[in-house]
């Protein structure tokens, strides 16, 4: 049996994908939130963040998907002194092409996102917060099994906030992720 179980693994392949709505997490690590203001700027590591999306995906051939999902984002809170920190999360609408390796289950996508950052700042114990147009790109590489698919990807998003008197704040992070495909 157990000789059977190995060339089964190493030779599956994923079958032609139908249309299909599909759900996902994933978390952001070695996140970097950068803050610009008159062309100064200044960048720090934050938190693990986290997100959720659910789309439905579009067999265009058979080794092309388009997924179009919406996301929520939690970014991780950036700590730039002991007083002064800032905590994102944002709502995108993305478009997320998938393209498959025919006869294998390897996939990579990329992934372009509109959507709402919202920003708020702490310093000192004030708080300002502002919302603004935000965008989104990103890439992802991952295996599939079943009806899952793991990946492994990057994001960079970035918004300018005309509450913070033109501060621009981008994030940018690697994905670890995970999807079902109902």
């Amino acid at each position: 049996m157990k000789k059977l179980l190995v060339p089964l693994l190493l030779f599956s392949t994923h079958a032609f994908a139908e249309n299909n709505f599909y759900a996902g997490v994933s978390a952001s690590v070695f996140n970097d939130t950068e803050l610009k203001l008159s062309g100064m700027s200044a960048d720090k590591n934050s938190d693990i963040g986290a997100s959720a999306s659910a789309g439905y995906s579009f067999a265009m051939s058979s080794g092309l998907e388009l997924g179009i999902e919406v996301e929520y984002v939690k970014y991780g809170k950036a700590k730039f002194t002991d007083t002064y920190h800032v905590e994102n999360e944002a709502v995108y609408i993305n478009a997320k092409p998938k393209f498959i390796e025919v006869g294998n289950n390897l996939y990579s996508a990329l992934i372009l996102g509109v959507g709402s950052m919202s920003s708020e700042i702490k310093n000192n114990g004030q708080t300002i917060k502002d919302s603004d147009l935000s965008y989104q790109a990103g890439l992802e590489v991952g295996y599939m099994i079943d009806e899952w698919d793991i990946g492994i990807g990057y994001r960079y998003q970035t918004a300018d906030f005309d509450g913070f008197y033109g501060m621009d704040v981008s994030n940018q992070s690697v994905t670890l992720g995970i999807q079902y495909n109902f």
